[in-house]
């Protein structure tokens, strides 16, 4: 007997995306820090290349976490992309605001998709119907292949 296979809702794949962008985005990080630590010493010698590219590194490894428990419908899923989301949020506010004071100018459109980005997010982790996806157990929902006799 073969269970069923639930698709990914469209909104999940988007919260997905999302957080696979910002992976992405976080994988550059950690190679700009790496390879280009000679003129980030020199130009930008404060937070320096060594914070660029560690906090690059922990938010990509993050970000591939949460992707592979959304992926893998752990239960826990919706919960780590809420707190991953919002825990990112917030570093990026510090880092932008206390380490990096000259990128202060289009701070009011930062906010602003920072606030969608994030409700975005908890419509997705915290709509109900989404409990399906994640509630079922694992022999549930992968496809088993057993004899007929």
């Amino acid at each position: 007997m073969q269970s069923r296979q639930y698709p990914l809702p469209t909104r999940i794949t988007l919260a997905v995306v999302l957080v696979l962008i910002t992976t992405a985005w976080n994988v550059v990080r950690v190679w700009g820090g790496l390879s280009l630590a000679p003129a980030l010493q020199k130009y930008a010698p404060f937070p320096g290349p060594a914070y660029i590219a560690l906090t690059g590194a922990f938010s990509a490894g993050l970000g591939l976490v949460v992707t592979w428990a959304v992926l893998r419908r752990l239960r826990w899923a919706p919960r780590a992309l809420l707190v991953a989301a919002v825990a990112y949020a917030a570093w990026r506010w510090v880092d932008r605001m206390f380490l990096q004071p000259t990128a202060g100018t289009g701070w009011p459109f930062a906010l602003v998709i920072t606030v969608l980005l994030l409700a975005f997010i908890a419509a997705v982790t915290l709509d109900p119907r989404n409990r399906w996806y994640f509630g079922r157990e694992a022999h549930e929902r992968e496809e088993q292949n057993r004899p007929l006799a």
